[in-house]
This record gives structure tokens, sequence and C-alpha cells, in this order.
């Protein structure tokens, strides 16, 4: 399939410096790097909102998200779970649009909306065809100057939002284990607290609380607006002004993030939860997205859990394991990140064996390089979801404003490819010296609430098939 027009070569070596300077210490490509964009512009309106245009005479469609800088990282304790459940209360009405009405002129032109929320920030988007451009800047603009905030809407989106969260916790049991990997990793930050909040918290968050929180982290001076594919980038311009530089800059919350504490000792603990087997997480705190080392931290992970041909697939499942799933990712966000991988074993299978062997595997990445056809099958992985997700004017949007919100500069999105197309089997495993190491290590046991047959409440015993970890032996 033909590239679009969004498949452009960064030409000007000016920019690829300034992006370098974006990553940090990140060596400079060797070649131009392939860009979600070109021409991008970034300006900033007399109301402090940020604008990145990124036009893209070639596209079908046109994007236009709203981020702010209103993620959990952001909450305060005791509030876990607003800025998620901001994402129901934005579509409830404003100064000149009724409940849902915003949704409904959007899909009346043909697009859609939609909107999610990270630990780091929410973004807020539709995706519409070009004629609908000034509509979708008029119906942000008065979201965000006139929200209607009122004790019936919270009402019902908080009950909306349990629901959520029950069919979310219901849906995935490893999205809960991992929650509970999330608590372990960071005790004392709000990393901690899950997007969707915790179930007390939903409960307790009053009609002032969100009054506070939308004129705090929803001010037009806490906004960047990405417009992304077909438009007249003169005419989106102009169209901001007329409908978003009116806005009034506003007091912003100066909640900036908390540092997240170097981990100095390895962690485990044991919980039961409600899912239907047990399983083993471990995660290694890593920096974040930002640090010149997180490429390369992404390539890791792909070699231990991405595809069958994984290394943690390959150990874990063999026969004499029998680990019924195996899986891992690299959680990446602005203050750190967690690299992990999780097993499932299957009834029968010794538990000691299967935390031991995973543990060894990921930090034999800190001993011993990798091959390089190993490398270059990560590197390709890598490579095709990025070009793939950048064939679309949302996933180009997403790319650009993610770039712009986290590390501060669009052009991070370009570098973060050019630099895993020229890591080497010696970088990784420096990297992987600096990260994968015992120190940095939380291992969390999960086990149904139900208890298993024979196992004395409270004994912590395990063995093959019981759903309750090891003994702490001599970790």
């Amino acid at each position: 399939m033909k590239p679009s027009g969004l498949f452009v070569l960064l030409v000007t070596a000016a920019a690829l410096a300034s992006a370098s300077r974006a990553l940090a210490a990140a060596p400079a490509p060797v070649a131009p790097a392939v860009a979600p964009a070109a021409d991008v512009r970034l300006v900033t309106l007399r109301n402090g909102m940020r604008l990145l245009l990124a036009p893209d005479p070639t596209a079908a469609a046109v994007d236009v998200a709203v981020w702010y800088r209103a993620g959990t990282v952001h909450e305060r304790a005791g509030l876990s779970g607003i800025s998620q459940l901001f994402e129901h209360l934005m579509f409830a009405g404003s100064g000149h649009y009724g409940p849902r009405e915003h949704t409904r002129l959007v899909q009346d032109e043909g697009g859609s909306a939609g909107a999610y929320t990270t630990p780091d920030y929410a973004c807020y988007y539709q995706t519409i065809p070009p004629g609908a451009l000034e509509l979708v800047l008029k119906l942000e603009a008065d979201r965000i100057g006139s929200l209607k905030l009122t004790a019936a809407a919270l009402e019902t989106e908080k009950r909306v939002a349990r629901e959520e969260k029950r069919r979310r916790a219901e849906a995935s049991p490893v999205g809960n284990a991992f929650e509970g990997l999330g608590r372990l990793a960071w005790p004392a930050h709000p990393y901690r607290w899950p997007v969707l909040g915790l179930d007390q918290d939903l409960a307790r968050i009053s009609l002032a609380d969100c009054q506070a929180y939308y004129l705090d982290h929803y001010a037009p001076n806490n906004a960047t607006v990405t417009i992304v594919g077909r438009f007249d980038p003169d005419q989106a311009l102009q169209a901001a002004k007329r409908w978003l530089e009116p806005l009034k800059r506003r007091r912003v919350a100066a909640d900036v993030a908390p540092a997240v504490p170097a981990q100095k000792v390895g962690r485990r603990a044991f919980e039961r939860m409600d899912v239907p087997f047990g399983m083993v997480l471990a995660g290694w705190m890593a920096p974040g997205h930002a640090d010149p080392d997180s490429p390369a931290l992404g390539l890791l992970s792909r070699i231990l859990t991405g595809g069958p041909s994984s290394r943690l697939r390959r150990v874990l499942a063999a026969e004499s394991l029998r680990c019924a799933l195996v899986q891992g990712a690299l959680d990446d966000r602005t203050g750190c990140a967690l690299l992990y991988a999780l097993a499932v074993p299957r009834s029968g299978t010794d538990s000691a064996s299967v935390e031991r062997l995973l543990v060894e595997e990921v930090e034999r990445l800190a001993r011993e390089p990798v091959g390089e056809a190993e490398l270059e099958r990560a590197r390709r992985q890598e490579e095709i979801g990025t070009l793939l997700a950048w064939q679309t004017v949302r996933g180009c949007a997403d790319a650009l404003g993610s770039a712009q919100l986290v590390v501060g500069d669009w052009r991070a999105a370009a570098l973060r490819l050019e630099r895993v197309r020229t890591l080497t089997p010696a970088d990784l495993q420096r990297v992987a010296a600096r990260v994968l190491v015992a120190r940095g290590r939380n291992v969390l046991w999960v086990a149904p609430a139900k208890q298993p047959a024979g196992v004395p409440a409270g004994s912590g015993g395990g063995g093959p098939g019981s759903g309750v970890p090891p003994a702490e032996g001599g970790r």
C-alpha cells in the first residue's frame, strides 16, 4: 500500500538537531528520519493554548484533539479516578449544547468522537471530514469555556464509571493483577492509583471537587490542540483564533507531577483477588519515556514477550512448565516506566520454578548480549507497529500530541523510531544492566480470592498448581 503524504522526510539538519535535544542525550540519527508529519507548525495563542498544525493534503479526514495535563499523576489522594470521570462529564453538556449533543453533531457530519485518559494526560478527539473542522473547534471552545457540571450529571456519570470499572474487572483479570503490581512498584506515588480510580474515591467525589478540577486542569492555558490531516493550515489557524483564542486564561493548579523515588531494594508481595486463576507478575523499574534509553527498553520488552518466538514464551510455555499464558510490555510513562512480564502456571506446575526461570531469563539480558537476528526481529516489530499507526490521521495525532505532552517536542516521535533503527546488541545490554537488576525488581503473586482446597488460610505456603506463591527463599 502506498504510504500517505504523512510519510515524508525531515529535510533539515536543524530540525533533527532540535529533536535530538528533546530526547536529551540520544544520538542524532545517521540518516533523515521518517516522520509522522511534515510542515508542522506549533503556535501559542494569546491565552496560552498551544496549537499544533500538521496538514496532509493526501489524507481523507482531519483529526482534532485537545490534550490536557490531567491524568492520574495530577490527582489528589481521595480523588483517584476524577480524570477518567471527566471523559464522561465533558460530553454532558456545555453553555450552548445539551448533553451528548457534542457527539451527535460530530456523528451527523460523518465523524466520530472519543476520549481516553492515561496516568499523565487526557485526550479528547474528533476524526471528521475536512468540512467539519470549524464546527469541532466551536464545540471544543464551548466546553472548555462553559462546561455544565450538575449534581444529577455527576451521579449519572459516577454510576457509568463504576459499571465500566466492574465490566473491565470481569473481562480482564490480568488488568486487575497489573493494578496490584502498580501498587507494589509505586507505593507512595500517584502512579499507584488505577486510571479508573478506587471504588471508595469514586463514591466520595463531589460536585465541588469536579468544579475545582475543571477550573484547574481544563483551562485553555493547560491545553494543547492538535489538528492533523486534510486542511488548510492558514484557514485552520484563523478558525482557532476565532473560537479558541477568546477563551480566558485561568489559574492552573500548581500540581507538578512528583518525582518517582528511586527503588533501592527489590519488593515482593502476595494478593488474593477476584480472578479465575493464579499468576505471577514481575516488573522492573525503568526510566520514563523522555529518557534516551527508552527506545532500547521497548526492544528489550519485545525480545522478552513480543510474539510466540520471544524468550519468555519459549521458556515458560515449554512442556516442562506448560504456562497457559505469558505476556509482557513496557508500561511507559513520563516520570518512569515499568518493564513487566507475567505468567499463568497450569495446574500441577511448580510455581517456584516459574518465578525463578522468569526472573533469570529477564535478568540474563544484563549479562549476555542479544543475537543480531533476535534484535532485528524486535526492531521490525517496533518499526512496523509504528509505521502502521502513522498511516491514519488518528494515529499521527496520537504520535505528535503525546510526544509534545510527554517530551515537550512533537519531533521526538520520529527520533524515537530512528533511534530504534540504530541500536546495537551492546546498547541493549548496557540498558539492561542499568534496569534489569534485583534492586529494581517487583514480584507479585496473585491467587483467586476463593481459597484453594487443602491450603490453610494465611499459610503463605505454595506448591505445584496451588495458586499460592513459593516461599521467599534466598531472593
